[in-house]
């Protein structure tokens, strides 16, 4: 693909250049409309059982992507890649709402096209997960934003319209039902008629919930009628390339937050007029038209508006172009997960044309870690029950597991619900080997910032400048690359069940992260189902270091100490937590109030101390763990 090398002082850019390069043909408007929390297989052009007639429409006039995957399984870190195309775990804008900053060489994409005398606009969610200092480069970005506003009308557009009506709040409270009213009648869905997946229960109240579903998407085709409606009575359909995606999977169990198909799998349609088809071409050359498997992500869209833009694509931009003269293939998709509000969570996921690969860097996490804003959708509180009840169908283990295994492998082709884990069987185990392979790989040539416990990576990057300088550094990349190296053998090791002298001497590591890695592994070799080691052993390898020099190393082996050993022992863990619970450091203070939220009655004595804490304007999920620590210390012993 063509590729420019960008060099940027505050704001350098070669806007000359771009101009020239986007006037030697045509220049087409881009109209973008986005859907949030929506699962590919919900539209009826996907096969799904929505009422969406317009959005059918839309992808039988184009190309309907059919492995299109969004890299994260919920918004924020989503759309970090989206309006970079960059992932978030080199930029480390993952976890959620976590304020990363950007390094002065990325940008949002829209800034390139503004640059180039495009008018910009996005109607209107931005949620990008950085530092409000970063620059997405609209020209208007806010209710009012449209392709409308720009001063002269012959001036090419880029306009974003983000519809919420599908988001998993659409199934909160009243508004299924207010919803299902302002639909035609024809158009509302038979809860009776709905396909509930093998990974749930039939129950009426899932059916309702899901029956809401297409109820949402219905109302979605809606308003992309209203817009797409818009453009033709301003006599711009021929003019404009219309693109609509959703940003995640479904907002339900499953779905939204999961490393699963249903969660990362989304709708991608693109629309090009005739004048335009020529040079947005899919590759190997073939016409916008009809359908496609090759695999893409929404990281790639950026990249693709430049190039049917005629503009160069960033060497430091890690999507491609799918459409459009430098339009080009993937062997594998990459998926990732870190922290989801304030549930921890650090997993990663490979996809080639047949088989899904997993890996769980943190197994010992359950399969119900769904954080508490997901709890007010009906159908966690349905499998909560059947749970308690014992009452889960068989294919509904990932809910019920207690720990995750290390690794799973699906076969996506012959079980697109991915309810048989192949990660075990021989037959498979070429394609195992490859697929962990290429994670491992991706893994250190981006240089995934995940390795890092959350509170080192926000210190780090204070000092120096932003997540990404962390193993970008300007001077010894050598250097560099062998400290990312040993930290991602340690939290490859963490999960593995590997010998104790194997975590005791990464234990007195000169790195934090590598001690911290090393106090989880050698805890949960002793904890894990089938864990052959002694837990005096293993508490004598993890209890120095409650005494460690990082705050966060002597959290993370308090939370281990409390789970591993009797609790009459529990003093100095409980000292430390809450040393951590009032650290003037916001990311040390979340990971010490989610871990006492782990160790659930053991920490009793610091409810009272966590109850009554001061926090700051941005301390969202700080304040949802003091609110659910505060209702339990009301529940009566």
């Amino acid at each position: 693909m063509w590729r420019i090398h960008w060099i940027w002082g505050p704001m350098l850019v070669v806007t000359a250049l771009l101009r020239s390069a986007a006037a030697e043909s045509p220049r087409p408007n881009i109209l973008w409309i986005s859907a949030e929390d929506l699962s590919a297989g919900t539209l009826g052009c996907y096969g799904g059982r929505a009422l969406t007639p317009r959005i059918d429409a839309l992808a039988a006039a184009g190309v309907r992507f059919d492995a299109a995957f969004s890299v994260a399984p919920v918004c924020a870190p989503s759309r970090s890649a989206i309006i970079t195309g960059v992932m978030p775990t080199t930029l480390g804008s993952l976890p959620m709402r976590c304020r990363a900053v950007s390094p002065p060489h990325v940008v949002g994409f829209p800034k390139l096209l503004r640059a180039a005398g495009y008018y910009c606009t996005n109607n209107s969610k931005t949620d990008y997960n950085f530092a409000k200092e970063f620059a997405a480069g609209w020209n208007e970005s806010g209710g009012q934003a449209h392709w409308r506003n720009r001063p002269d009308p012959g001036q090419p557009f880029f306009a974003v319209f983000n519809r919420t009506v599908t988001h998993e709040s659409g199934l909160f409270g009243d508004t299924p039902a207010r919803v299902r009213e302002s639909l035609p009648e024809a158009r509302r869905a038979d809860p009776a008629a709905v396909r509930v997946p093998p990974w749930y229960p039939d129950t009426p109240v899932i059916r309702a919930a899901l029956a809401s579903r297409l109820d949402l998407a219905a109302a979605l085709d809606i308003e992309v009628g209203t817009i797409l409606d818009q453009l033709a009575s301003d006599g711009l359909a021929d003019d404009t390339i219309v693109v609509f995606w959703g940003d995640h999977g479904e907002g339900i169990p499953h779905g939204k937050r999961s490393l699963t198909e249903h969660g990362l799998r989304v709708p991608l349609l693109v629309s090009v007029p005739e004048r335009f088809a020529t040079a947005a071409r899919l590759p190997g050359g073939l016409a916008p038209q009809g359908v496609t498997a090759g695999l893409v992500t929404l990281m790639d869209l950026g990249p693709t508006m430049l190039d049917l833009a005629g503009l160069p694509v960033p060497d430091w931009m890690e999507g491609h172009s799918i459409l459009g003269p430098h339009a080009a293939r993937r062997d594998v998709v990459v998926g990732v997960r870190d922290r989801m509000d304030a549930s921890p969570g650090f997993g990663r996921t490979v996809r080639d044309d047949r088989f899904r690969y997993v890996r769980h860097f943190l197994p010992w996490i359950p399969g119900d870690d769904q954080p508490d804003y997901a709890v007010r959708v009906p159908i966690m509180g349905e499998l909560r029950a059947a749970l308690a009840a014992g009452s889960l169908p068989a294919n509904a283990d990932w809910f019920a597991r207690r720990s995750r295994p290390v690794e799973e492998l699906f076969d996506v082709q012959a079980d697109p619900d991915e309810i048989a884990d192949r990660a075990s069987h021989g037959a498979d185990a070429a394609d195992l080997v490859r697929l962990r392979e290429a994670l491992r790989d991706w893994m250190r040539r981006t240089r995934d910032t995940g390795v890092l416990p959350e509170p080192i990576l926000r210190r780090e990057a204070r000092a120096a400048g932003s997540e990404w300088a962390i193993f970008h550094p300007a001077g010894d990349d050598a250097a560099a690359a062998r400290r990312y190296d040993a930290i991602l053998a340690a939290a490859w090791d963490a999960a593995e069940g590997m010998p104790l002298e194997h975590y005791a001497k990464r234990a007195t590591h000169a790195e934090a992260a590598i001690r911290f890695w090393a106090v989880s592994g050698a805890a949960w070799s002793a904890l894990r189902p089938g864990g052959h080691h002694d837990r005096a052993a293993a508490v004598a390898v993890i209890a120095p270091r409650i005494a460690d020099a990082d705050p966060v190393v002597q959290i993370n082996t308090a939370r281990w100490l409390c789970r591993i050993q009797p609790e009459a022992d529990d003093g100095p863990a409980l000292d430390v937590l809450h040393a951590g619970i009032g650290s003037s450091d916001p990311d040390v203070r979340l990971l010490a109030l989610v871990s006492l939220d782990e160790i659930g009655v053991r920490g009793r004595r610091l409810w009272e101390a966590a109850a009554g804490l001061s926090l700051g304007r941005d301390e969202e999920y700080s304040r949802r763990m003091v609110e659910t620590i505060r209702a339990r210390s009301q529940v009566p012993e």
